[in-house]
């Protein structure tokens, strides 16, 4: 494996990285130092920091005190700015700190109270205000790990309740019901001698009392939007669907027409398409989009055919088209667009949604070519993406023990998990085999 090949899989979070680094650890030293200080995950609310993923290679070196110099640089000089780094800086440092490193564990406090302090000399609730209120809710769900860290937490929170009218019981919801509700009992006795532990058991008493009284609602049907197409694809009869479909035919106006086919842009369009494949052409700029991605959900010959004529020029629009309209001819065609759609990290492209809609073929009762769900597999930047595509080469009998081994140390948790599960049923079915 090439420098450049590595750093590409880092983005990936594909488990060969560590397998690399274990075999060759200082051909790739300087690869995994730029990642103690640069975010690797694609969506980090979906598949978590990956933290975890680059510690294993970082415990392949014998000396980390570069690697650890470097994240604790990069994390004080991190910026509350509504993304992920912080929180990926602060696992990071706290896996140095369970093991041993003093040094990453002050460095944690360290930011912990110079966010804390910011916060409470906070007088306005702007956007730079959101994000450092964010950023200190992370880095308190990483250090409350123990009963005295999560009632230093508790205190100061309820500093923050007590002294700023800024703050709100939902600013630190997910802090509360993860990490503070386990030490409730404890909580409760220290209250007595501390206001400030009083003012935070006092401000999620109602939410929890609320919480508990509130009854099931009854879900409404939606009025516009995406909202409504998707209650139409799943809750609404036959005659409902029609009744909206036949009301966006009835508009004579482009704008008026494209608000109402919102309504067909998650629900399939119930009848001939022929509209819509016109509306893709009319001047309105809104009108063609919202064409375009009711027939993205839309199964039909007309559709089809459509999206074959428009291809390659109009590659965005029509290859979503197509996979929702494949048929088995159409496998040498899609794997070659496919291909041609360019990937890269921040998502400037397509890519990503292409990738869900090919894995995400059999919900219509579709195969998706084999030759795809491998080039998925090895070339996703979403490691969600990349469990879906393990899942189908499971199915289709491509797994290899090298690609299993690999994915032991995948930056998904469920990734790892299906792999484990994957090789104890093989060793089991063997161990089986050779007692018989």
């Amino acid at each position: 494996m090439t420098q450049k090949q590595f750093k590409e899989d880092l983005l990936r979070g594909r488990g060969c990285c560590f397998q690399a680094v274990k075999i060759e650890p200082e051909k790739f030293y300087k690869e995994v130092l730029w990642a103690c200080r640069n975010e690797l995950a694609f969506d980090a609310q979906c598949e978590g920091t990956r933290a975890w993923f680059l510690y294993q290679m970082i415990s392949c070196y014998e000396n980390r005190d570069a690697f650890l110099n470097t994240t604790i640089r990069a994390f004080d000089s991190a910026k509350s700015d509504g993304g992920w780094k912080l929180l990926y800086l602060a696992e990071l440092l706290n896996y140095f700190a369970c093991d041993g490193e003093d040094t990453a564990k002050q460095a944690l406090w360290r930011k912990y109270e110079k966010i804390h302090s910011d916060l409470l000399a906070s007088r306005r609730r702007t956007r730079t205000f959101a994000y450092t209120r964010d950023d200190f809710e992370m880095l308190c769900v990483v250090l409350a790990e123990n009963r005295g860290s999560a009632i230093i937490i508790a205190k100061d929170i309820g500093k923050l309740y007590l002294e700023n009218s800024n703050f709100e019981a939902s600013d630190f919801q997910w802090l509360y019901n993860s990490k503070i509700v386990k030490h409730l009992t404890e909580l409760e006795r220290l209250a007595i001698r501390s206001k400030n532990i009083m003012k935070l058991l006092q401000v999620y008493a109602p939410v929890e009392q609320k919480s508990e009284e509130l009854p099931e609602r009854k879900r409404d049907k939606p009025k516009s939007g995406i909202a409504l197409s998707v209650w139409l694809r799943r809750e609404a009869d036959q005659a409902t669907v029609l009744w909206y479909a036949e009301e966006y035919r009835r508009q004579t106006d482009p704008e008026a027409r494209a608000i109402a086919l919102v309504a067909f842009c998650r629900c399939p369009f119930p009848d001939d398409p022929t509209p819509i494949i016109k509306d893709t052409k009319i001047g309105c700029d809104n009108l063609k989009r919202q064409a375009w991605e009711a027939l993205a959900y839309t199964r039909h010959t007309l559709v089809r055919d459509f999206a074959l004529e428009m291809l390659p020029d109009h590659l965005d629009e029509a290859l979503p088209i197509l996979i929702k309209n494949y048929c088995p001819q159409d496998a040498p065609l899609l794997v070659r667009l496919v291909k041609a759609v360019s990937i890269e990290h921040d998502e400037r492209s397509c890519w990503h949604s292409v990738h869900f809609d090919i894995l995400h073929m059999d919900a219509d009762g579709l195969k998706a070519p084999t030759e795809l769900i491998r080039y998925l597999y090895e070339n996703t930047y979403c490691s969600s993406c990349r469990a879906h595509a393990l899942e189908q080469m499971g199915k289709r009998r491509l797994l290899t023990r090298e690609i299993l081994l690999e994915c032991l140390f995948d930056s998904n948790d469920d990734i790892r998990t299906y792999a484990r599960r994957c090789l104890n049923r093989r060793k089991q079915k063997q161990t089986g085999m050779q007692t018989d």
